[in-house]
């Protein structure tokens, strides 16, 4: 028996569940008017039978879809909630009672809803459909490359993957540099792949809920109101920021009280030595037929150092997809009085490879925790420890206070050689050159680039926390806005090591090919969004 609904998206969906084969359903009317070409390629390719099983509402288009498409295997949409969903963003603008439902559903099992190409709006819709969690603004994030949401051990449980952005790499013509299309091409790889596993995980969803004795305290870090995972897969690296959001209502004072965590994964996955030179008989840098530089860089450093006093050739060498530094930031956006309790890692600790971070406290009194699972709502107190030592790369650790009670942390790789900026006591750029009759570019030894400055380093484990204060009764609308910003500072740097300007018309060098000079180029990678936090429950009994 057909449903009530009469909606394209319902013929779809009533197709999909009585027949097998995609593609008899994909002449239903209404949505982008034909099957996705993506979607169509996919069927013809055919996963491998123990691919993994995955219901689609509606048919998927563009080069996330066609990817994943080729690597899981369709099955009838049904309302079974007993496997994942993938969905067009779009399609949560024409969904009917049922399909919600059992999006619903699913979420509730422990599956992962995924969304593609999803804007700020549509993740909104998906949090309303769930019931749970928080959503997100963004001042610089439009539509999303992917959008995962599941409930983990009572938790909504979110992975926001960024779209791919273009490589700030170019040739000297100012065209796209062939390292920074590739650079491209195994970032959509990687989103692809987090996409794909987020697809494919277990449900967690916890053991049953048992009755809590109120009169009891609550590990208040045990019980996040959300947990989101922002991934950036940048061409110049693998940029993760998990993010825990917690709430309270405290009833003895009627103060509200949030806490923020984050912690850093960022690895720089594509950053790597490359060097060209014009020395025959296989010159990897020339002059095309309209005189223009052409450099075929050579993924090594071989090229590293000039050919002296007498070579009659040039060499260019560059380090590129390195970081400079990162950088974090919590700050509430609400115009009403808030206070900044406690925050951490705490004021500059110097240049160290540990670090501690954290804090511990506890909230007397009656307190009602905002949290789906067994730690969610009234206890007597709450309790609250995170203090960790971390062990990071050679680094300074910079905290401050921003606006309105805000914070941030900025960590800084501390290079060393004979190019040091002036008037700081920390120069991140790589220092590949000042006297190349001295030494050959770079550090040999390996400790110039630093380890987090490496595809093999990684900076992780790191965790930035605060805590914040207001009044009940300075509540503004309906959400405690928290805006939580960070920044991977990357650059290129590059030497020419030549003295003739031929061909490379950049002169690096002194006149006897010795004395040279790098430059380096930022090019930051930076992304903010805004959690929208509901207002904890102000119920004591």
């Amino acid at each position: 028996m057909l449903p009530s609904s009469t909606s394209a998206l319902g013929k779809w969906a009533v197709c999909d569940i009585v027949s097998i084969v995609l593609a008899a359903c994909l002449l239903a009317p209404g949505i982008a008017g034909a099957a996705s070409l993506d979607s169509e390629a996919a069927r013809r390719i055919g996963p491998h039978p123990s691919a993994a099983p995955l219901r689609i509402i509606a048919p998927l288009q563009g080069p996330m879809a066609h990817r994943i498409l080729k690597q899981v295997r369709i099955v009838p949409f049904t309302l079974t909630h007993d496997s994942p969903l993938l969905l067009q963003g779009n399609t949560l603008d024409r969904l009917n009672a049922k399909h919600k439902q059992e999006i619903k559903a699913t979420y509730e099992a422990g599956h992962v809803v995924v969304l593609l190409e999803a804007s700020m709006r549509h993740i909104r819709s998906l949090h309303a459909i769930t019931g749970e969690g928080v959503s997100y603004r963004s001042k610089d994030t439009g539509v999303v490359t992917a959008y995962a949401l599941r409930r983990e051990n009572y938790t909504p449980t979110a992975v926001l993957l960024t779209a791919v952005d273009r490589s700030p790499l170019k040739t000297s013509s100012g065209d796209p540099d062939a390292t920074g299309l590739e650079d491209e091409e195994l970032a959509l790889s990687r989103a692809v792949a987090r996409t794909l596993s987020e697809l494919t995980r277990t449900p967690q969803t916890g053991t049953p809920v048992q009755p809590r004795d109120p009169s009891g305290q609550v590990n208040w870090l045990s019980t996040p109101l959300m947990t989101t995972t922002f991934a950036i897969n940048s061409p110049q690296g693998v940029y993760n920021t998990g993010v825990n959001v917690f709430s309270l209502y405290r009833c003895l004072d009627q103060t509200d009280h949030y806490a923020v965590t984050a912690g850093a994964d960022w690895t720089a996955t594509n950053a790597k030595w490359q060097g060209a030179t014009s020395e025959t008989p296989n010159p990897s840098m020339v002059l095309d037929s309209n005189n223009n530089l052409v450099i075929n860089w050579q993924d090594n450093r071989t090229y590293c150092s000039s050919g002296g006093a007498f070579g009659g050739f040039d060499d260019v060498c560059r380090y590129i997809n390195y970081p400079l530094s990162y950088q974090l930031t919590m700050t509430p956006l609400v115009e009403s009085p808030v206070t900044q309790l406690d925050a951490s890692p705490a004021a500059t600790q110097g240049q160290a490879t540990s670090y501690t971070s954290g804090f511990s406290f506890s909230i007397g009194g009656t307190v009602n925790v905002t949290a789906k699972g067994p730690g969610g709502g009234i206890s007597l107190g709450a309790t609250w420890n995170n203090t960790v030592q971390t062990t990071v790369p050679p680094l300074i650790v910079e905290a401050s206070n921003t606006g309105n009670e805000g914070v941030a942390w900025d960590f800084k790789y501390c290079t060393v050689g004979l190019e040091p900026d002036p008037g700081v006591d920390c120069t991140s750029h790589v220092q590949m050159v000042k006297d190349v009759c001295q030494a050959q570019l770079g550090d040999t030894l390996g400790t110039n680039p630093q380890q987090g400055q490496t595809p093999t380093g990684k900076f992780s484990s790191a965790i930035q926390s605060a805590h914040w204060q207001q009044a009940s009764s300075a509540r503004q609308g309906s959400t405690f806005d928290m805006e939580v910003s960070f920044q991977a500072r990357t650059a290129n740097t590059i030497a020419h090591l030549n003295a003739n300007g031929y061909p490379d018309p950049i002169q690096g060098c002194n006149a006897f090919n010795c004395g040279c000079v790098s430059v380096t180029t930022p090019n930051p990678v930076v992304k903010s969004f805004t959690f929208e936090i509901p207002f904890p429950s102000t119920t004591c009994q």
